[in-house]
């Protein structure tokens, strides 16, 4: 039997470095919603990637950053659990920004961790230039200690077969591929309305929100979903329903659109909106 590298890849990285386009673009499909705006991705998200010599499972993690609230924690600790558990860590960076105190922190939690295999993965390159490389990776020397860099740019696809092999060589051999890892439902659908909800409300709006199912049912090859859009201010339920309804009727459309991608069925989505005030502190509804 054919040996395979086996094992857990972590992604980590500040908001917005790149995480979930460069997981969507290695598995050439979408698995974690994205935008230009920052804290997209609110938990571990995991992918499974199998080729001819190697069974990975990726996990996607929130962006890192200083915590304002109970859910800000929350997402933070998502990043630092899987220090102990990957057999690589791959360290997104984006060169076109400014180191800040959100780097120093992040840094301080992988250092604390004692965490090895990192792998400094420049994000951006389409972007980015020699000159900002270079300054990036000599200040993160300074900080931390990688075992490789990559420099990638996951909207051209650029390097990340040479990304791929590196991270073989950090893995162990296994005996078989990892079992197939199932889609939640309410997790997919839920960050598909959310994730129209970032592309078309502005300001702290995309922030305020969460998604939960209220129904599902399958019946006659329609799959009938109601679902609940939870802000934390009553201000916020005009926004998100527009004029006439008309932003809830959008980002009810596009979801429709999205989940057609995925489910071969007629969908029939409802969404409502309500108010669950201060919801980001509430620490019984976080788990």
């Amino acid at each position: 039997m054919k040996k395979l590298k086996t094992g857990y890849v972590g992604i980590i990285g500040k908001p917005n470095a790149g995480k979930s386009t460069l997981i969507n673009t290695i598995m050439k499909r979408k698995v974690s919603i994205t935008s230009y705006k920052p804290q997209t991705t609110r938990k571990q998200i995991t992918a499974l990637y199998n080729d001819s010599s190697s069974s990975i499972i990726f996990i996607d993690t929130p962006g890192f950053h200083i915590p304002h609230n109970e859910f800000d924690k929350f997402m933070n600790k998502e990043v630092k659990s899987v220090y102990k558990t990957v057999d690589c860590l791959l360290y997104l960076f984006d060169p076109t920004k400014e180191f800040d105190e959100e780097d120093d922190e992040l840094i301080k939690s992988i250092n604390d961790f004692n965490v090895k295999n990192i792998i400094l993965v420049l994000s951006k390159q389409d972007i980015s230039s020699t000159k900002k490389n270079q300054y990036s990776i000599g200040v993160l020397k300074q900080k931390i200690s990688f075992d490789e860099v990559v420099e990638v740019s996951s909207m051209k696809n650029e390097n990340i077969d040479k990304l791929l092999t590196l991270i073989k060589t950090k893995l162990p051999l296994g005996d078989k591929a990892f079992s197939k890892i199932e889609d939640d439902d309410n997790f997919v659908i839920t960050e598909i309305i959310r994730e129209q909800i970032i592309f078309n409300t502005k300001k702290e709006v995309p922030y305020s929100v969460y998604v939960e199912i209220e129904q599902k049912k399958f019946e006659d090859n329609i799959f009938h979903i109601s679902a609940v859009i939870n802000v934390e201010k009553e201000s916020q339920k005009p926004i998100l329903i527009g004029k006439g309804g008309q932003m809830i009727k959008k980002i009810g459309v596009l979801s429709r659109k999205e989940l057609l991608n995925i489910y071969d069925c007629k969908i029939n989505l409802k969404l409502f909106v309500k108010t669950t005030p201060n919801w980001r502190n509430d620490l019984k509804l976080i788990r």
